[in-house]
């Protein structure tokens, strides 16, 4: 077994909760599911129906107790609801820049209240101007850092989440944290349009981890050091470009991308047919009968994106209000 493969982080979890890293009755062993675990697992949204049956078989062999095992599911499912419903901020926030940038400009908006007509699109170039005009590579550079604790207490903190799928998430942050050394292929499905719908995909693929003080980071600003010259911080379009294009996606309109083969299901169904069902790649098959956790890294990715951009959104919500303030003082 490859150390931080699936079948390690199963092993772990169940050695962690054995050992007490966790408080049973903080989960929802009287949680009201009258499927059982069938019905919490078809209730998971992001799961399409052959990844739903290969869960079924697979959490029907684990080796973990049956109600630790009903616990995980319960938080999965209360995780993802609570996310889901958070949407909505990230899309108010974007229909405010391109507002924000058409007053600016004395630009006359649509005045009907159908907000669905602000194209949020619009809001990547200006973001990107605002990332670097208003802020310097150093202070953009530091927006883009998260220490691996610090994603796990944003699920106790403010997904009120402490029960048995901490212990899961904890193992997964680690695994996702070491996840060169799996052999997994990317986590996120085949996008439906190529670049187009890959803003997961992009994103993963720069995401970066260092145990070295930055933790999670994006090198969205480099140290340039030329010949005979002083050393200079210079932004890294590409990286920055990619951000803004995976902020954008997290107005939804699903939690998590969909693969293209599944795009003639049920609108509802966020996440690839193939989760947990990954061949050539190293990750769990349906044929091992072993949970996978694709999902729930691609979640703790998630996590990590929202993270980043409530930092940018803070920054520029400040910076808004500087501007404010030193116009009325003069």
């Amino acid at each position: 077994m490859s150390r931080f493969s699936d079948n390690w982080l199963l092993d772990k979890v169940m050695f962690d909760y054995v050992q007490g890293g966790s408080c049973a009755c903080c989960g929802f062993p009287h949680l009201f599911a009258p499927g059982g675990l069938e019905g919490l697992i078809n209730a998971m949204s992001d799961l399409e129906t052959d990844s739903k049956t290969h869960e079924i078989n697979a959490a029907k062999a684990s080796p973990w107790p049956e109600d630790m095992r009903d616990q995980i599911w319960g938080d999965r499912l209360l995780l993802r609801f609570k996310m889901k419903k958070e949407m909505k901020v990230y899309r108010a926030f974007l229909e405010e820049v391109v507002k924000n940038d058409a007053a600016s400009k004395n630009i006359v908006t649509n005045n009907n209240d159908d907000e669905t007509n602000v194209a949020i699109q619009d809001a990547i170039p200006i973001l990107h101007h605002f990332c670097t005009t208003q802020l310097s590579p150093h202070e953009l550079g530091q927006i883009f850092q998260l220490q691996r604790s610090g994603l796990t207490e944003i699920l106790k903190s403010k997904y009120k989440i402490t029960s048995a799928y901490a212990i899961v998430f904890c193992a997964v942050v680690e695994q996702l944290s070491n996840f060169n050394h799996t052999g997994y292929g990317v986590d996120a499905p085949p996008c439906c349009n190529s670049g187009v719908d890959d803003e997961e995909e992009l994103f993963e693929t720069v995401l970066n981890y260092s145990s070295r003080g930055q933790g999670f980071n994006l090198v969205v600003a480099e140290n340039i050091i030329e010949e005979d010259c002083e050393e200079e911080w210079k932004v890294n379009q590409e990286t920055l470009g990619i951000f803004l294009k995976r902020m954008i996606s997290l107005a939804g309109p699903t939690l998590l991308a969909r693969a293209a083969k599944a795009a003639d299901d049920d609108d509802n169904n966020d996440d690839s047919s193939n989760d947990g069902a990954e061949n050539g790649d190293g990750q769990t098959n349906s044929s091992n009968n072993k949970p996978s956790f694709r999902s729930d890294r691609r979640v703790a990715r998630l996590m990590i994106a929202r993270y980043w951009a409530d930092r940018l959104i803070e920054k520029y919500r400040s910076m808004q209000g500087e501007g404010v303030d030193n116009q009325s003082s003069t």
